[in-house]
């Protein structure tokens, strides 16, 4: 756990105030510790030593938001991951996960978490599509099939509304067809990698069961 000197300390040898002391530790300092009562501490210099608990707080550190990619009564798996599918005529397998709206309109797309679209546009394939890469996991997300245009590249914050569902491209009803990809990818780098059942496997993972970890 991470805490922060309320007050100037000074650092002991061993948990004990007749410790000779081995230096002090700034008001203010950031400290690790897992102990209690007198805390073992290592400094941000790598020194380690003990001082006195009742001057060290907690410091919480903040998690990266995640959020659902569709409207929640829909965050329901219609088409699993790596499902066997002929549409896919290189790899024969699904390579993300659907999210259907049983031919409801209307149903928007979220953000799954705080990162950057790096690529946007309209495929013959792919619809009105995108491609979102979340730095905190270094995952790239891909949302195709939007009814209308895809956001522009910039920055964007978990559970802003990205767009709504739709049926653009090769798509045989309204739903969202959604990927998860190791690493910062686009579409060209895709291509490449999606060759085989096996590569898929490599370079990609269930985006609706990374997504629920998260959650």
């Amino acid at each position: 756990m991470k805490f922060k000197a309320t007050d100037n300390l000074k650092l002991r040898s061993a948990p004990y105030v007749s410790s000779p002391q081995i230096g002090s530790i700034a008001k203010g300092t950031e400290v690790e510790s897992d102990e209690y009562s007198w805390k073992s501490v290592t400094l941000p210099n790598g020194v380690k030593g003990y001082c006195a608990a009742s001057y060290l707080e907690v410091i919480h550190e903040s998690k990266p938001k995640w959020h659902v990619p569709i409207r929640a009564d829909k965050f329901v798996v219609t088409q699993k991951f790596l499902t066997p599918d002929p549409l896919y005529k290189i790899t024969g397998h699904h390579p993300g996960t659907d999210y259907g709206t049983q031919g409801e309109d209307n149903v928007p797309l979220y953000y799954c978490a705080d990162g950057e679209v790096i690529e946007s546009g309209v495929h013959d394939a792919f619809g009105n599509y995108f491609f979102y890469y979340a730095p905190e996991v270094d995952r790239t997300f891909v949302y195709f099939h939007l009814r209308d245009s895809a956001p522009v590249k910039g920055r964007y914050t978990a559970g802003e509304q990205c767009g709504i569902v739709g049926k653009t491209g090769l798509s045989r009803g309204i739903h969202l067809h959604f990927e998860c990809m190791v690493g910062k990818k686009t579409s060209v780098a895709r291509k490449i990698l999606y060759t085989s059942k096996e590569n898929i496997v490599k370079s990609a993972e269930d985006a609706d069961a990374f997504i629920r970890a998260k959650l």
